[in-house]
């Protein structure tokens, strides 16, 4: 077992993590190495020049990328199976939140050796839930790996200058008591539910959990949004029902008018 694979193992018991599930022969598969950048700026675009970082440049190569400072980002798992194939996922596991690496060919929890495909498909359990996989685009002359981390539906509306609008005529659910709309905004890169409350009123709130950065659903059987990663849930209104999360989900100001409504994001 390597050192730094050791020291990691260290860290998890030392929190109390349930470790109990560890197989017993685990391959020797370490956390990627972390490379600190600065945090994006408005545009959302993160560039790496991919010479500049000997663990990710070789092929079947990785590293995780953390914005120190940055609210709300989470750290990013940036993988090089290929000669010129890039791709960039969440780096955190969907199972208990253990931060992923990478064999060369798929992304691997050193936990419980939950496995992803590059497109974040789950290939080996426990883990259910895929990872969240992010836009990268690698330009083979200049070396420069561009990660888009705010584009969106290309069906859903985009924010500009800090507004989401949505018409009624483009989603006229949202005329109605019990009508939701939702999507992932350009601008943004995460995936905004916007409900009409029973009492006429409007709620938009983010989709991901506070827990440990899940992507939440809308469950109608709960009349809420449900986590599929540990079942937390929360109202329309971003409210917790039920853990392990205790943290509300974010929330964004509506405005009504004629033709639709207007969510400030922020």
């Amino acid at each position: 077992m390597s050192s730094s694979r050791r020291d990691f193992f260290k860290k998890v018991i030392g929190t109390g993590a349930v470790v109990a599930g560890l197989p017993a022969c685990a391959p020797d598969i370490d956390p990627s190495p972390v490379l600190d950048v600065p945090a994006p700026g408005e545009d959302g675009i993160v560039s790496l020049v991919v010479p500049r970082y000997p663990d990710l440049s070789r092929a079947g190569g990785s590293v995780t990328l953390r914005f120190p400072g940055s609210s709300g980002q989470e750290n990013l798992l940036v993988v090089h199976p290929t000669e010129n194939t890039y791709a960039v996922l969440s780096a955190t596991c969907t199972h208990v939140g253990c931060p992923m690496g990478f064999d060369g060919t798929e992304a691997v929890c050193p936990c419980h050796l939950s496995k992803f495909s590059i497109t974040g498909a789950v290939t080996n359990a426990p883990a259910t839930v895929p990872l969240k996989v992010y836009v990268a685009t690698y330009n083979a002359g200049t070396q420069v790996l561009n990660i888009e981390l705010k584009s969106g539906d290309t069906t859903f509306p985009s924010v500009v200058n800090g507004t989401l609008t949505l018409t009624f005529d483009q989603f006229p659910a949202l005329r109605d008591v019990g009508g939701v709309a939702s999507g992932r905004p350009t601008g943004y890169g995460k995936t905004v539910f916007i409900f009409k409350l029973e009492d006429g009123t409007y709620s938009a709130v983010d989709s991901i959990c506070t827990h440990t950065g899940c992507e939440v659903k809308l469950e109608e059987s709960i009349n809420g949004l449900l986590c599929p990663c540990h079942a937390s849930t929360f109202t329309k209104k971003g409210d917790v029902t039920q853990g392990p999360a205790t943290l509300p989900l974010k929330t964004f100001t509506v405005a009504e008018n004629a033709s639709g409504v207007v969510v400030t994001i922020t």
